[in-house]
């Protein structure tokens, strides 16, 4: 580490930040506080250039990268020791056509502020709802949110995308030029095939929205996700709910949605969900779309502001990983969810539901490289913990989880790396990994972007 504070960076342009300059430590953080890394050069980049002149200088260099968007790898694959991160957070720019309705948007935009600045304009996208997780790598393994039912994966409003490829050539993908491309970027997971330093997305008009949340104690654990896993994927697409299954002992269970309809219609298409057992708490109500961004958010005031000077506020150490539940969920699952939940080793484990279905099944598994399409939901594994000393025995308790609901729900969804799952591409891709290796081939064949769970080449 010492030799790389004097590694000459001439050639690379951007915002250069290597260990020793006061913003390193803000700069190299991760979002999961579990990985602790010391890149030697930290890039900031903020033109498609910029790019191009770090992937040219890391091959000339021999030097080992990594893509950074918005921090969230899982297990922090976008960052590493003694090599040098690509950041495209900088390159965050917002333009809106209104008379086609499509937004030209930077790949490095994060969540929250471009969720603003398209409100602004009347709009917005089918993405997630962590407001500090970034566009490209969302994008690139599928995304979903909140608006997923009635609009869809966010990659099937995705029209045309701007990327840097291994030679350091600035390309595009569409359906017409380089549409093989194209095909794997739709959910072939970022990192793999070049950087992305743009997107064209349709837009989605958008003013308003009814939210709910339901809260209902733990004792109808099987009532309540029998009856969710009965409801949520199959009612009315404007409708798109999640579950969160708290443990024993924080002794909640909570369902929230989004619905693009009024408020009044949404409690009779909730009225399945409150009869399945006696709720705590129903609140419905109607509110401007950007406040239901900082709902599902969970965005609090000034945090923004407090993440530019000290960074992610929500930034912890965490294990999650993740399966999909292609048919409901039998008694027996449902069980063993109630039994690891309670007996989990932090009060802060939980398991969260999302439906999908709606027009997030209007493409066949084949048409993109995320292939989940027949997934009724989704399942996320989640443990976190304070001490470093509890970090062991949560990981295992989150492995075991998964490894124990997998009659049931399998898959994974390249956005939740897992390096515990050994068949980690066949799990994310099953009968479309063969193409995907085909045009990794074709655009990477030398493997320069490489991460232990990307996309190999074919070098047969």
């Amino acid at each position: 580490m010492k030799g790389a504070l004097h590694m000459n960076t001439y050639g690379l342009t951007g915002r250069i930040v290597i260990p020793g300059n006061p913003e390193y430590d803000l700069a190299r953080e991760e979002f999961n506080t579990r990985y602790d890394l010391f890149p030697a050069i930290i890039n900031f980049c903020q033109t498609a250039k910029d790019v191009s002149n770090a992937i040219r200088w890391a091959r000339k260099k021999n030097i080992r990268f990594r893509i950074r968007t918005g921090r969230h790898s899982y297990e922090a694959y976008s960052s590493l020791d003694g090599g040098l991160v690509i950041d495209i957070s900088e390159i965050n720019k917002v333009e809106v056509d209104h008379k086609t309705k499509t937004g030209r948007l930077g790949a490095g935009a994060l969540l929250f502020p471009l969720y603003e600045k398209l409100y602004e304009e009347g709009f917005t996208i089918p993405g997630g709802t962590c407001p500090s997780v970034g566009l490209s790598g969302l994008t690139l393994g599928g995304g979903w949110g909140m608006l997923t039912r009635p609009y869809g994966m966010l990659i099937d409003q995705l029209l045309e995308l701007e990327m840097v490829d291994a030679n350091g050539n600035i390309i595009i993908a569409n359906r017409e030029e380089n549409s093989d491309l194209f095909w794997a970027s739709r959910g072939g997971g970022g990192g793999n095939f070049g950087v992305v330093t743009s997107f064209l997305f349709s837009l989605v008009p958008i003013k308003r929205v009814s939210v709910f949340k339901i809260t209902w104690d733990w004792d109808g654990f099987e009532n309540v996700v029998d009856s969710w896993q009965k409801w949520a994927p199959y009612t009315d697409v404007r409708l798109t709910a999640i579950i969160d299954l708290l443990t024993e002992d924080a002794g909640e269970l909570r369902a929230l949605g989004e619905f693009t309809g009024e408020k009044g219609e949404l409690r009779q298409l909730l009225e399945p969900l409150i009869k399945a057992y006696p709720p705590k708490v129903v609140e419905i109500k109607n509110i401007p779309y950007i406040d239901a961004v900082k709902m599902f958010g969970g965005m609090m005031p000034g945090m923004e502001e407090y993440a530019v000077n000290h960074g992610d506020p929500d930034a912890h150490p965490f294990k999650n990983t993740g399966a999909f539940a292609k048919h409901q969920l039998p008694k027996e699952a449902i069980q063993r969810l109630k039994k690891f939940l309670s007996n989990s080793p932090s009060i802060e484990n939980k398991v969260q539901l999302q439906a999908l279905c709606g027009n997030a099944a209007c493409e066949k598994s084949t048409d993109t490289a995320y292939v989940h399409r027949e997934a009724l939901f989704s399942l996320l594994y989640i443990t976190k913990w304070e001490k470093h000393s509890e970090a062991n025995i949560n990981i295992r308790w989150v492995e075991d989880l998964r490894n124990s609901l997998l009659p049931f729900a399998d898959g994974a969804y390249v956005n939740f790396h897992d390096n515990c799952i050994k068949d980690w591409l066949e799990q994310c891709y099953f009968f479309n990994l063969p193409r995907l290796i085909k045009v990794k081939t074709k655009y990477d064949p030398e493997h320069v972007f490489r991460f232990p769970l990307g996309v190999p080449v074919d070098n047969s």
